[in-house]
């Protein structure tokens, strides 16, 4: 017969709350002791709380919701990552959804998560327009949303430093004598963040009278052949060579990829630097300049107020900042 939770308390010698606050995480006011001693037990007993129990109980489900825009991208499974952990800590469990950058489909995979009575969700929204999303809250879901912002900021929302951490990047490209800029970008008018980064970069043009260039991919997609698009502008200004930055990592690896088919060089032949220090950005040729964002520390500061709202003291909307780091490398 499967063990209860009054079986675990009876072997543990300790009361039926005492069990359920451990099983919650709620450890304030419990010994060491007595945490180890549950902690035997359940282990000893093969015990698996019942949540369905629980959830008729506290009106919680112990699940959250994570929406992404591209589920196959880095920053998407650091994001993740983040909010791991602190579900997991809270003994909860996230149901993941790609909304694949179609609102279309964003709506489908939220509507499904409020069928599932997710206790909150995390969002990383596609809509600028915050009653987009009018419909989550009606409900009674928690919301906080990740990466982009809509306009008014309606909820709390963590982002990346974009704007000042893009200004950082432009002033070092500007102190290496570049006299052209390229910013190699999704369409801006998709993402605030997408806009935010191009936006430091042409403030810091205009301020030192360089040129800049906004090349736009067609659509959310990173191929080496939509970095072309820097070769036929090198063809259009010969004997020029550019900065070209990259506003995410997979633009980045295009550029890479498309410029080592080219047989082109950085920085002889032209400079290159972009947003998500993923790692293989230290040893990409020269190791390039990037920036680092830290997906797995919004996503952690997303879970924890999310976590608040479901306790009853959501936060004020507003945007929250993680602070970006620029990595300067040998490809400017």
């Amino acid at each position: 017969m499967r063990p209860k939770i009054d079986d675990v308390a009876r072997a543990a010698n300790v009361s039926k709350a005492t069990v359920s606050r451990y099983l919650n995480g709620h450890f304030e006011r419990m010994s060491p002791a007595t945490k180890t001693r549950i902690a035997a037990v359940i282990e000893e007993m093969d015990y698996v709380p019942n949540r369905q129990a629980s959830a008729l109980k506290s009106r919680r489900t112990h699940l959250v919701g994570v929406v992404v825009a591209d589920v196959s991208n880095m920053y998407s499974t650091r994001l993740i990552a983040g909010i791991s952990e602190l579900t997991k800590e809270a003994g909860d469990q996230i149901l993941i959804a790609d909304s694949a950058n179609d609102p279309g489909e964003e709506l489908r995979t939220l509507q499904l998560l409020l069928g599932q009575n997710v206790d909150g969700i995390i969002l990383q929204p596609l809509s600028t327009d915050p009653h987009t999303y009018d419909f989550i809250q009606a409900q009674g879901v928690q919301l906080v949303m990740v990466d982009r912002t809509t306009t008014p900021v309606a909820q709390v929302t963590v982002t990346s430093s974009d704007y000042a951490a893009s200004r950082e990047l432009a002033e070092a490209i500007v102190k290496a004598r570049y006299q052209d800029l390229i910013v190699f970008a999704n369409p801006i008018a998709g993402a605030s963040s997408r806009r935010l980064r191009y936006q430091g970069f042409a403030d810091v043009a205009q301020e030192h009278g360089l040129s800049i260039t906004l090349l736009e991919t067609g659509d959310d997609s990173a191929k080496e052949k939509d970095a072309g698009m820097i070769g036929q502008w090198l063809t259009s200004h010969p004997g020029h060579r550019p900065a070209v930055f990259t506003t995410n990592g997979r633009l980045l690896m295009a550029a890479l990829t498309w410029m080592q088919d080219q047989g082109l060089r950085a920085p002889r032949d032209l400079g290159i630097c972009g947003y998500d220090d993923w790692d293989w950005a230290r040893l990409a040729g020269p190791g390039v300049t990037s920036v680092n964002q830290h997906p797995q520390r919004i996503g952690q500061t997303a879970a924890r107020y999310l976590y608040q709202a479901i306790a009853g003291q959501p936060a004020p909307a507003q945007r929250i900042e993680i602070p970006a780091d620029v990595t300067l490398r040998h490809s400017l």
